[in-house]
Formats: structure tokens, C-alpha cells, sequence
């Protein structure tokens, strides 16, 4: 066939977003809690662990630290997503939201082996925000008084 032109059909699989929400109820932290830092407590006694959850059959978990996940972070609430599935890494795009205040969307290449140490080529196992809601923006919405966090 003289003129005719070539047709080349290529088809590229594009894989589809998983979108997922989880919604972590936490009812009044504790005057201890908030001030787990301050009383020289070791790192971990201020962290609160939400269950796992899956979005697109990769299993996640959200942390929360009502007085800071660090020194640095005292007077907020901190708040990070990590990846629980471990030698699977993932592109993803998230935020967080805690008592009305939203940090994000960010995006990060999470990953983590199976020992918990990051996976080659990603960013970490665990993102977030160190600084996500102030105490005093807290306070002045009526989400944190008398020590509780609501």
C-alpha cells in the first residue's frame, strides 16, 4: 500500500490512585499526656498510636503527640502517617488534620524493610508534622482546656 501511513497503537497501564480517610477519634488526652514531656519522660510515653489501616493494600498507621514529638515541638500537637507494609515502597500524597488545623498535602516516597529501617530510594518509613497545631490556637478554638485536649 503506497501512502499509507503507519499506525502505531501503544497502550501504557496508568495506575489508578488509592484514596483512603482514616478518622481517629481520640477522646480527651489527659493532663498526663500533655505533659509527658515535662516531666522527663522518654520519648515515646507521649505517643499515641492509632490501629492499622489499609488504603490500596498498603497498610498504614497515623502517631499523634499531644505535647510534641520532640523538645523542639513542645506547645503542639505533632502528627505523622507511616507506612506499616513493609519492602513496598510508596508514592504518596497526604495530609493531616488535627482539631480542625490541616498541615499537608505533602508528598513523599514512604518505604520501610522489614526490620522497620527506611527502604532504599525512599524518603522514610514515617512523615509528617512536628508542628502541626499550636496549644494557643488550640486553646483559642475551645479544643484544648483545663489541660484536656478535645
Amino acid at each position: 500500500m503506497v501512502g499509507a501511513v503507519p499506525v502505531v497503537r501503544c497502550r501504557t497501564a496508568v495506575p489508578t490512585a488509592a484514596k483512603g480517610e482514616l478518622v481517629w477519634e481520640i477522646d480527651g488526652i489527659s493532663k498526663e499526656a500533655l505533659a509527658a514531656w515535662q516531666n522527663g519522660e522518654s520519648k515515646r510515653k507521649g505517643e499515641l498510636l492509632s490501629s492499622v489501616f489499609s488504603v490500596g493494600g498498603v497498610e498504614w498507621r497515623a502517631s499523634a503527640y499531644p505535647n510534641g514529638s520532640s523538645e523542639e515541638g513542645r506547645g503542639h500537637v505533632s502528627a505523622f502517617l507511616e507506612i506499616v507494609t513493609p519492602n513496598k515502597p510508596v508514592d504518596a500524597t497526604y495530609s493531616l488534620t488535627v482539631c480542625g488545623v490541616k498541615a499537608g498535602p505533602a508528598t513523599e516516597k514512604f518505604g520501610r524493610k522489614s526490620a522497620g529501617m527506611m527502604l532504599e530510594g525512599c524518603d522514610g518509613a514515617t512523615s509528617g508534622w512536628a508542628k502541626l497545631a499550636s496549644h494557643d490556637n488550640l486553646k483559642r478554638t475551645g479544643a484544648l482546656s483545663d489541660g484536656k485536649l478535645t
